[in-house]
């Protein structure tokens, strides 16, 4: 059963038809997708009533209990091009606009954001290994 949205702190409306309107909100590196109803605000919910492609890829939308669909995109984040194809009242409607993609953050990621510490580790752990190397040769 649809319920009512309510509005969230960093919610967007990214596009908007006569019959509905589809909000995203960041959350944890992704997107909480919401499609509601003009007329009465309810959620459309239920599983292959939405798709979504990001930038022209096709992406997995995972249905959460609130009635919202969590895109999460994998790669890099800044404004995409987000399109929504909504099924509801026999008829389906194509939801278009830019969305601002949170950065999902990697291993890599970190260590190049404490690219200076890591670099230090490596050097003391090469000093250490080359001590021991020299230290069993002359045993």
């Amino acid at each position: 059963m649809p319920t009512s949205i309510d509005a969230q702190p960093g919610t967007t409306v990214v596009a908007h038809s006569a019959l509905l309107t589809l909000t995203a909100t960041p959350s944890d590196g992704a997107l909480a997708l919401r499609v509601t109803r003009v007329s009465d605000h309810r959620l459309i919910t239920g599983a292959g009533n939405v798709t979504a492609t990001l930038d022209g890829h096709p992406m997995p939308l995972a249905a959460e209990p609130d009635g919202s669909y969590l895109l999460s995109p994998g790669g890099g984040g800044g404004a995409q091009t987000l399109h929504v194809v909504v099924s509801h009242d026999g008829i389906r409607e194509l939801l278009s606009g830019t969305v601002s993609v949170p950065r999902h953050g990697s291993v890599l990621d970190s260590l190049q954001g404490h690219g200076m510490a890591a670099w230090w580790v490596l050097n003391i752990a090469v000093v250490l290994v080359a001590v021991l190397v020299i230290s069993r040769r002359r045993r």
